[in-house]
């Protein structure tokens, strides 16, 4: 019996036949498949199993076993899953306890440990989790693991169509990997992707950020920005990309920049921003990408500066985002930004990172 993880109280363990019985007492107690709305018969129990074995197989993970360490008893079923949302597979994590397991924080112990071992050992760039809106339970393990939700689905479930929330971490390891040509043919994938969006409104899209300057290290998410002429069309833009896959999330802080979550029906990380034509947002933004691209010298010791804080602040987005504000600071003072404007912009990247987008509030990445 393989131990995948433990946790302080926990092992979670490969799933065997042998562990029917312990399986079936989560699996046909309507208690705890309630948000199923079904249990499962002894077959189906076996086939479960089976099921998890082959994801052992063919993905190196699915749900395993939740023992408890002082006991040995086992408490539920905790794990990372395949999962297929639209024609594209993601990394999911699940959490399943006995209906008299419950309320001491296993769930989250369990699932905390998963999502880390996603990152950390599988270098996933994010996990998700789809969670039927009634199910308060696992919403709240789901955001005390600093989830959120993204979106929603119509999952079928053994047959039946459920409304499922999805929710979704991004990794918080800092990645900088040396200039990569498929950036731009992520960008064109994102501006492909938008085609629809672009045909109906004023808008115009620009990549921005480190992945938009030819030759320069980054973490490896585009970044960009839709500019929009006509302010008062801010409510129809919101609404259509929402039936892109990107949900509204707010400025930030930051009028003139609305930030939206990641489409999950894009492959790569991005992030998405509309912004006012000619808010001070946006001018940063496209200031300090063509300072880059027209100083190759420059660009290149902020490669080199990123490199250094990514080994230096590995897990740590926040102290990654604020030794990089005084360079950010002197580029933009050389592009000519006023003084004024370059002080409050490095006082926001100073604070900390936000959650849609894993950047500082102001940063110009």
């Amino acid at each position: 019996m393989k131990t995948i993880l433990q946790t302080e109280r926990l092992r979670l363990r490969q799933l065997e036949q042998t562990d029917h019985a312990a399986a079936a007492a989560m699996l046909q107690d309507i208690r705890t498949m309630y948000a199923w709305e079904r249990t499962f018969s002894e077959a189906e129990v076996t086939g479960w199993i089976e099921r998890m074995q082959n994801n052992y197989r063919r993905y190196g993970y699915g749900y395993w076993l939740a023992v408890e360490r002082s006991s040995g008893q086992a408490v539920g079923q905790i794990g990372l899953l395949p999962e297929t949302i639209d024609g594209r597979r993601h990394l999911g994590v699940g959490y399943l306890l006995r209906h008299d397991c419950r309320n001491r924080g296993y769930a989250t112990e369990g699932a905390r440990a998963c999502v880390d071992y996603a990152f950390r050992q599988l270098a996933a760039n994010r996990v998700i989790a789809d969670i039927r809106p009634e199910n308060h339970p696992s919403r709240r393990v789901a955001e005390r693991l600093g989830m959120r939700v993204i979106g929603e689905y119509v999952k079928q479930v053994y047959g039946k169509p459920m409304l499922h929330l999805i929710y979704e971490k991004s990794t918080p390891l800092v990645r900088v990997l040396p200039y990569d040509p498929q950036w731009q043919t992520d960008f064109r994938a994102l501006a492909d992707h938008l085609a629809p969006l672009l045909a109906g409104c004023p808008l115009q899209l620009e990549h921005v950020g480190s992945t938009a300057v030819p030759g320069l290290a980054a973490k490896p998410v585009i970044d960009a920005d839709l500019i929009l002429a006509d302010w008062s069309r801010l409510p129809e833009v919101i609404a259509r990309l929402q039936e892109l896959g990107f949900r509204h999330v707010g400025d930030y802080g930051l009028p003139g920049r609305e930030a939206f979550t990641r489409s999950l029906q894009l492959d790569f990380m991005h992030n998405l921003y509309v912004c006012r034509a000619g808010s001070q947002p946006l001018l940063n933004h496209l200031r300090f990408r063509d300072y880059l691209r027209r100083h190759p010298a420059a660009a290149g010791e902020y490669g080199d500066l990123k490199r250094q804080l990514a080994r230096e602040f590995p897990d740590d987005i926040d102290g990654y985002c604020r030794r990089k504000s005084d360079f950010i600071a002197e580029c933009l003072l050389n592009a000519g930004l006023d003084g004024g404007d370059v002080a409050e912009i490095r006082q926001l990247n100073l604070q900390p990172a936000n959650s849609a987008s894993g950047a500082g509030p102001g940063e110009t990445r």
